[in-house]
């Protein structure tokens, strides 16, 4: 071999050894791949309701920070629904000029309930809250293992779903309304920390 190709040979072979990453690049790479596959599994187990309304809205938890958002999971064939709707109505009066948004969400089969139905349904009851559809119970059952409506959830202010999940209605509307009070009011007057706050709790 002559001194021109033992030249080149080692040239190439130091380019592919400077190209090569470290031991300790490979550790840090399957760190960061690790480190987001699991941020992206934590986000997909975050609840929130993201459906589309028969006013042609789509309406997103995550995205109605700074309110309080209760979500109220139905269906036009379920009688105490009727009694929770009524309630739902009243508080919606009560807490005007609050941070506060309440939808309910219908989840039967447009088969079953078009949305001429649906709104007939509305109307009925006099609704003036937002009607949602959630024909696959996708948004239903991430807070649910039964069937049983009405079912109620909360987010706080930072768009979060404040846990439990509440089932079932009596007829006794007062009394309803006085269990949601008591689950909106502290969500209400919660307080988003600020930055300065933030940094001053992580030097504690």
């Amino acid at each position: 071999m002559t001194t021109k190709r033992i030249f080149i040979t080692l040239a190439l072979a130091l380019v592919a050894l400077c190209n090569f990453p470290t031991a300790a690049q490979v550790t840090t790479a399957t760190q960061e791949a690790a480190t987001q596959a699991t941020a992206t599994r934590e986000e997909a187990r975050v609840p929130s309701v993201r459906l589309k309304a028969l006013d042609g809205k789509t309406y997103d938890t995550s995205e109605m920070r700074g309110e309080v958002v209760v979500v109220s999971f139905g269906a036009t064939w379920c009688v105490p629904c009727v009694w929770e709707l009524k309630a739902i109505e009243e508080l919606k009066e009560e807490y005007a000029g609050k941070p506060v948004r309440f939808l309910w969400v219908s989840i039967e089969e447009k088969e079953r309930t078009t949305d001429r139905v649906l709104r007939h349904y509305a109307k009925s009851n006099r609704l003036t809250i937002p009607v949602l559809r959630d024909e696959d119970k996708s948004a239903f059952l991430q807070f649910t293992e039964t069937t049983r409506i009405p079912l109620v959830v909360f987010f706080d202010r930072e768009g979060r779903f404040d846990a439990p999940a509440h089932r079932g209605m009596s007829s006794d509307i007062t009394a309803y309304k006085r269990l949601v009070r008591a689950r909106i009011d502290p969500l209400l007057i919660e307080k988003t920390a600020t930055p300065a706050q933030e940094g001053q709790s992580s030097r504690r």
